[in-house]
């Protein structure tokens, strides 16, 4: 009876799984989902009257000969066709129509700019995600910091962040964020800090999380003999843009921009 159950579950799976390749497959069938700015070719077999070339307006319609504004944003390929084929024929225009649809320019762009190999605008031929994107605008740098996605939303300009760690982990799953007309990603430059003064290895550190001087210190490799963990001092802007020199201690927590000096013991 368990194995009963077991094959029954197996073919339940299989069954689900081929339901999704169909889906998938017929979507694809039916072409590409139109969007505004999309420049498309439209012939009708046997009518070269009629063959049109347009654009998808802003308030997502087309016009076409004797027919006039055609809803053709949001639908696929097919779909208008189909349409256009109907009224066609309903105003015995054609016989039995037969409409043919290509996008000869598609309107869907997205730019990527900051911390990637190829920054740039890219134009969208088919569902996209943000893991794609990234991926063809040449991966995040080992500088990347966090991703902001900038979209229009209902009530203005949206700004939405990632980490970029956690998408090149996988523990955001980039793959779930479908990319929308428009869309501005931005990768920020992670944040940095400086350690300069009597430590093992002068320089910029990336500030992968919130850690404290002495911390920041260890990561510089420690101190060197003529190192003092009690003379110690930190550059940092202030809000208005002013550099400030602060005193500092081992416990005081390490901020972006930040510069730890060193300096030398009293003997």
């Amino acid at each position: 009876m368990p194995t009963t159950k077991r094959i029954g579950r197996l073919w339940a799976s299989c069954l689900g799984a081929l339901a999704v390749m169909a889906a998938a497959g017929h979507a694809w069938a039916e072409g590409r989902v139109l969007t505004t700015s999309d420049v498309v070719t439209i012939k009708v077999v046997g009518q070269p009257d009629l063959d049109t070339s347009t654009r998808v307006e802003t308030d997502g319609t087309i016009n076409f000969p004797y027919i006039g504004r055609i809803k053709a944003a949001g639908v696929t390929e097919d779909a208008l066709a189909r349409t256009i084929e109907r009224r066609l024929a309903a105003r015995q225009i054609v016989t039995e129509p037969h409409v043919l649809i290509e996008v000869t320019n598609f309107g869907t762009q997205v730019s990527v700019q900051g911390q990637v190999g190829t920054p740039g605008a890219y134009t969208i031929d088919r569902t996209t995600t943000l893991a794609q994107l990234l991926a063809r605008a040449g991966g995040l740098k080992d500088s990347a910091g966090t991703v902001i996605l900038r979209r229009r939303g209902p009530h203005g300009p949206e700004l939405i962040r990632y980490n970029g760690k956690d998408l090149v982990s996988g523990k955001i799953d980039g793959d779930r964020i479908v990319m929308q007309n428009n869309d501005e990603v931005y990768v920020d430059l992670l944040p940095f800090y400086y350690v300069y003064g009597f430590v093992g290895h002068t320089g910029e550190f990336p500030l992968l999380r919130p850690i404290t001087v002495q911390q920041a210190i260890s990561i510089a490799g420690g101190l060197s003999p003529l190192g003092s963990d009690s003379r110690l001092w930190i550059k940092r802007k202030s809000a208005d843009g002013q550099t400030m020199e602060l005193p500092a201690s081992l416990d005081d927590e390490v901020q972006p921009s930040d510069t730890i000096i060193v300096n030398e013991r009293i003997f």
